[in-house]
């Protein structure tokens, strides 16, 4: 806390500021002010007569200790000096607000409600005399309590009003807010104020985060709709009254309910009146759940006072005990219901003769007769009817005491794999997981054991959690003998270890599978699985074999479309693209599913396009969009169709097909493919230029300059280097030259014979659309907007943004919105609104992760999260969202560049062995040679150098800049990072030397920015080495 200092004019002798900004720890309530009046009293001296720094530290110390009653003469000798001086820079609003709340302290001890009175007094001289002092918000939200105290209720409410609808300028946070809604809704819910209650009730209901209000807010809502007969409305608040809360288990709520449901027969909605007579709950039950709630709270009670905890908090506890109390000793007044609950239920049997009967009915007997003969069967009843009622959580209650009571009973395999289901669809992973293990260990030759192998690696699998698949699938094989599930054993194993790489093993599972269970339901899939294993086991003549018995086997098996697909996938890796076509077309012609044919279309797409064969790839995406339309992938193959164009040197034809499907699908919000053609619209439009351009350059100098064209012509060595050497040229167009039959000598006199090579580009140059990227998205923003389409609106801004125009959203981005768009589109939200609302950057993110999980726009989501995590400090949890990548997305061409960022993070943690494994890591895997490489031998320097550990990082840095000097922006930084390093060891000659290098090697290549640094640091070092020998 701090303390109150003087330095400024309080009397002749002493000129005295007084710094009375003093913090208290937590705010003073009237619950924990209580706690204050057993403090031992401080005697002071009469405040008078003590000097002002004496009044001050006493005073002061008197506060910091919470004895704010003690400090009351002090506080009020303090302000009357002051004010006597007429000194207006002298702030005493803190003071006065110490002494308001001070009689708050009094009125604790002795019950006077005048001392309130007084807080009233010192808050309005607060109010009037500071009123922009941040003291003035806390002031105000005691003096709520305080009105309400001394029965002031209209005061009170006039007040909360105030505070909520921004009167008084006064920011409150969201706990302030949902306060006052809360003290609103309680008090218009007690007098029955329906019409000014409603809107609070609806306030809270809407943005508190505690569920407790937002049930308090429910209970108050459905009287008030219920009162103004809108019953649809008061129905639709059951969701959140029937969750557990204190609000379910107060009378006032359950008596609603149960005239409510009166209501409801008197208008024949009788499924609405069992519903509500369903979540009745009967006096017995509020009075044992209060109880509970009374002993819970006493042993908190009792542990905050064993463990010498906040007295505030132990108040505030006694304070609910006794709210309790008077519930418990109302509700004790009170009849059962039990009797008015049975005599609507079996008015509603009569007149609904639906399912709702036979499960009261059995409920009831199961629940009074637990000593019945029957009550076995009466327990599967209930649980049975309660499932086909979708009452989930009490069938899921009944199915477990089942389990408990009965474990040798008639129906136990029955409740078992229906309350493993039921638990499934509810999301309790972990309960059902572990109830289908348990069933498998001890009911091996049940029939539904196989159903429950199925439900329980079904889990695991799509958790992505094989190693435990493989392991316990194993430990069942040796632990039963000839357990009646052993052909899903084998299969679940081998597909787990398919997954896990473990392609041998796999294999042998299959077989075994194949071999001794060949009537298997698992054994046709593991045929076609078997196949795949041994593909990937690099086996292929075996894989050939398996897969084409599969289609001998099963010629019209249900995976036969898949095994023709995965045959094209075989041949397309080994090779033999021709036939892979052919099995392509076969899963095409087979299958009715929709996923097989854009796999096919895809994969095809991919093949022509490796073949070169350009005009079939086009053909074949014009044909998949002609027929299957928006059925299928459509804006992705437009995209690839366009893609064909480009490759066939018709850019515009590419552009403007691009821009009409990005017309007309803009605004379908589930469209992922039309995102690609927005972001991809600039880039495309503007290297095509440039290579039109350069290209065009080229064809005029051919034409223009004899030399050159002597050279061109006569010097295939030259036509080589020229394009090597301006890659900003079509690269297409060497091939095309070289190759062409009358590419020779003759050429130097008359080059029409290439005109049919050539004159495309510049006809696609003059015909090239004028209008840029910038300006299309401009203008279909405008459309956009004039229609109000707000998801082609924030598209075309997409478009813009990843062309470096930011523009304001018509309306601003929120939550709600997240839900109707695509994850790229999310990705964009969250990047626009990163600078100015970074926390709601971070939900965006984590929508994608929640709602789009296995898309690549996670991938972007980690890696956005990570940033930010290290931005505000959270390394560790930076690292997380990387490792969250790897472990989600092993396979993603992103992965070098995650396990980079990693290996930073971990230097940067002073985790530098870590940091250099992931650096090794990526050194061991030929398929990331290049800048990758480079990336990892540099930054493996970068950990040394963290570490001062110069000559391992030179090691590195060398290793960079000569191995990879055709990669120059990481040969200049190497190059830098090396030369530091020589100074750190006192160098300067071989540090001079090695950027003179640098600069004669990259001069030409390197980027400026990078360059600078270098020729600045020779500069610096070069007068302060003497000239070698050589030089």
């Amino acid at each position: 806390m701090g303390t109150l200092k003087a330095s400024g004019n309080c009397s002749p002798r002493h000129q005295q500021t007084i710094l009375l900004a003093i913090p208290i720890k937590k705010s003073f309530t009237i619950a924990s002010l209580i706690c204050l009046s057993c403090i031992s009293h401080v005697h002071a001296q009469d405040a008078s007569q003590l000097g002002f720094s004496d009044l001050q530290a006493q005073a002061n110390s008197l506060v910091e200790q919470g004895q704010l009653e003690q400090a009351m003469p002090l506080l009020e000798e303090l302000i009357k000096r002051v004010e006597a001086t007429d000194n207006s820079d002298i702030k005493l609003d803190f003071p006065i607000f110490l002494l308001g709340t001070a009689h708050i302290q009094r009125f604790v001890g002795s019950g006077n409600a005048g001392e309130l009175n007084k807080t009233l007094e010192w808050y309005d001289k607060l109010q009037k005399d500071y009123p922009q002092s941040p003291k003035v918000k806390d002031a105000l939200l005691k003096k709520v309590d305080v009105l309400r105290i001394l029965k002031r209720e209209d005061d009170a409410v006039a007040l909360m009003k105030q505070l909520l609808d921004g009167t008084y300028s006064i920011r409150l946070n969201l706990k302030q807010e949902s306060k006052l809604l809360k003290d609103l809704t309680q008090i218009y819910y007690n007098k029955g104020d329906w019409k000014d209650g409603l809107p609070i009730f609806a306030k809270l209901m809407n943005t508190s985060r505690n569920f407790e209000d937002k049930a308090w807010a429910a209970a108050a809502s459905f009287e008030a709709y219920v009162a103004e007969k809108r019953l649809d409305d008061a129905m639709a608040l059951l969701p959140i009254l029937a969750r557990e809360s204190e609000v379910r288990y107060l009378p006032r709520l359950n008596v609603a309910l149960l005239k409510t449901s009166d209501t409801m027969v008197a208008q024949a909605r009788l499924s609405d009146a069992a519903i509500l007579l369903n979540l009745i709950k009967t006096t017995d039950i509020m009075i044992e759940h209060n109880e509970a709630a009374i002993v819970e709270k006493q042993a908190r009670i009792k542990f905050n006072q064993d463990m010498g905890r906040s007295s505030e908090a132990t108040e505030r506890l006694k304070q609910e005990v006794k709210g309790i109390e008077a519930t418990l000793t109302q509700l004790r007044k009170l009849p059962t219901l039990r009797n008015e609950l049975l005599v609507r239920r079996a008015r509603n049997y009569t007149k609904t003769a639906r399912r709702y009967e036979a499960f009261w009915m059995f409920s009831d007997l199961m629940t009074e007769n637990p000593n019945d003969p029957q009550v076995e069967f009466y327990t599967y009843a209930t649980f049975s009817n309660a499932l086909q009622l979708k009452k989930t959580e009490t069938a899921m209650k009944v199915g477990k005491a089942y389990l408990n009571q009965f474990p040798n009973g008639d129906f136990y395999s029955d409740i078992t794999i229906a309350l493993v289901s039921t638990l499934k669809d509810s999301g309790d992973t972990t309960e059902y997981v572990q109830l289908a293990k348990d069933f498998l260990d001890t009911h091996p030759l049940d029939v539904v054991s196989s159903n429950l192998l199925a439900l329980w690696a079904g889990h695991y699998m799509e958790e992505g959690d094989f190693a435990t698949v493989i392991k316990q699938t194993t430990n069942w094989l040796k632990q039963h003998n000839q357990p009646i599930f052993e052909d899903g054993l084998y299969y679940w194993c081998g597909l787990s270890q398919l997954q896990t790489g473990a392609y041998d093993d796999a294999i042998a599972n299959f077989s075994n599978l194949l071999k001794k269970y060949p009537t298997s339901i698992y054994a046709e899939d593991g045929l076609l699985r078997k196949g795949a294993a041994q593909f990937y086991a690099q086996k292929y003549e075996e894989s050939r074999n398996t897969l084409y018995s599969y289609t001998k086997e099963y010629p019209r098996g249900n995976a036969l479309d898949q095994a023709y697909y995965f045959l094209g996938e075989v041949e397309n890796l080994a090779g033999d693209l021709e036939l892979a076509l052919q099995h392509f077309k076969k899963a095409d012609d087979i299958t009715t599913l929709q996923d097989i044919h854009d796999g096919v279309a895809f994969s095809m797409g991919t093949i022509y396009e490796q073949l070169g064969r350009y005009e079939e790839m086009a053909t074949h995406f014009i044909a998949y969009t002609e027929r299957f339309g928006e059925q299928g992938r459509l804006t992705d193959a437009v995209f690839e169709l366009g893609r064909a164009n480009e490759f066939l040197r018709k850019p515009n034809q590419m552009l403007a097909l691009y821009r009409e499907y990005i017309q007309k699908f803009a605004n379908d919000p589930e469209n992922d493919g039309v995102d690609a053609l927005i972001e991809g619209y600039a880039e495309k439009y503007n290297t095509n230029k440039a290579t039109l351009v350069k290209t065009v350059e080229f064809l005029d100098a051919l034409d223009n300059d004899l030399e050159f064209r002597t050279k061109i012509v006569t010097d295939r060595g030259y036509l080589f280097e020229y394009f090597y050497v301006n890659n900003d040229l079509d690269q297409t167009l060497y091939n095309r030259l070289r190759n062409h039959p009358q590419f020779d000598d003759a050429l130097v006199n008359d080059l029409t014979p290439i005109r049919e090579v050539t004159d495309i580009y510049r006809q696609q140059l003059v015909n090239y659309p004028t209008e840029t990227p910038i300006e299309f998205f401009r203008a279909q923003l405008a459309k956009a907007k004039a229609s109000k389409k707000r998801i082609a609106e924030t598209r075309m801004l997409m478009g813009l943004y990843r062309s470096d125009v930011e523009l304001a959203p018509s309306r601003s981005y929120d939550s709600a919105f997240l839900s109707q768009v695509t994850p790229r589109v999310i990705l964009y939200i969250a990047d626009y609104s990163r600078a100015d609302r970074l926390n709601f950057a971070v939900e965006a993110w984590n929508t994608v992760l929640t709602e789009y999980p296995t898309d690549d726009a996670a991938i972007v989501s980690y890696m956005r999260l990570a940033d930010v995590s290290e931005r505000r400090g959270d390394k560790p949890a930076a690292l997380n969202y990387l490792k969250a990548i790897e472990a989600q997305f092993p396979g993603t061409p992103q992965l070098p560049a995650v396990i980079l960022r990693q290996g930073e993070l971990l230097s940067a943690m002073g985790r530098g062995d870590e940091a250099r494994e992931k650096y090794q890591y990526i050194l061991r895997v030929p398929d990331w040679r290049g800048i990758m490489h480079a990336r990892a031998l540099f930054q493996t320097g970068e950990a040394y150098m963290a570490e001062n550990k110069y000559p391992e990082a030179r090691g590195f840095f060398e290793r960079t800049y000569l191995g990879y000097s055709n990669i120059s922006e990481w040969a200049a930084r190497a190059y830098l990072a090396d030369a530091n390093a020589l100074l750190a060891l006192g160098e300067k000659a071989d540090a001079a030397n090695v950027l003179a290098e640098a600069v004669e090697t990259l001069s030409e290549t390197a980027p400026p920015e990078l360059m600078t640094p270098i020729q600045t640091k020779l500069k610096e070092i070069q007068p302060s080495v003497a000239p070698s020998p050589q030089s």
